[in-house]
């Protein structure tokens, strides 16, 4: 197997990284995204064996749950692993990267993955599954983006900041961009 790396996604989230990782760490609650959901079914040292299912479209448009179980590693507040034990992937590692940006957070997702089949997984995995993966990585950052931003509004533990905007340098309140 050959492993596909994908290029990382960066968000500006106007929230606090403490918040951000406590959402993104809430296995076994409730999902910030739709029909998504975690259990954790295992726990080893500081690692959680978590089973998700995520709601994603596939290669002809059609909405289904993918069911993954992975190892999680975490380090409060700047870094979540991934590293899929089970799943429709032979191969899935992704990892969360929250960066302080003056009072807000850039939030990096990275993911490589593997397709089983040799050169032919490999090729269908460049052509097919990359395009697929990108796709579900823009959803569930914008789903995120739009509960963490929401639920940061509201929060009184971690108040709504206000920092200036990546792109303009300009100071404003709850827009984000995305590179």
């Amino acid at each position: 197997m050959i492993p596909i790396t994908i290029p990382p996604l960066r968000v500006h989230l106007h929230a606090d990284r403490r918040l951000i990782y406590q959402v993104v760490t809430a296995f076994g609650g409730p999902s910030f995204e739709e029909g998504a959901s975690s259990k954790v079914l295992d726990r080893d040292g500081d690692r959680l064996l978590v089973q998700f299912d995520t709601p994603a479209r596939d290669f002809l448009g059609r909405r289904n749950i993918y069911r993954t179980v992975e190892w999680v590693s975490a380090r409060e507040p700047d870094l979540i692993e991934f590293h899929g034990v089970d799943g429709p992937l032979a191969m899935l590692h992704d990892r969360f990267v929250l960066a302080e940006a003056v009072n807000c957070t850039n939030l990096i997702y990275e993911s490589e993955f593997g397709v089983r089949g040799g050169i032919f997984g490999w090729l269908f995995g460049r052509t097919v599954v990359i395009r697929l993966m990108r796709r579900m990585m823009r959803e569930h950052m914008a789903e995120l983006k739009r509960s963490v931003e929401n639920r940061s509004e509201r929060s009184r533990v971690y108040p709504h900041p206000v920092c200036d905007d990546p792109v303009t340098g300009y100071s404003v309140l709850g827009v984000g961009c995305w590179t």
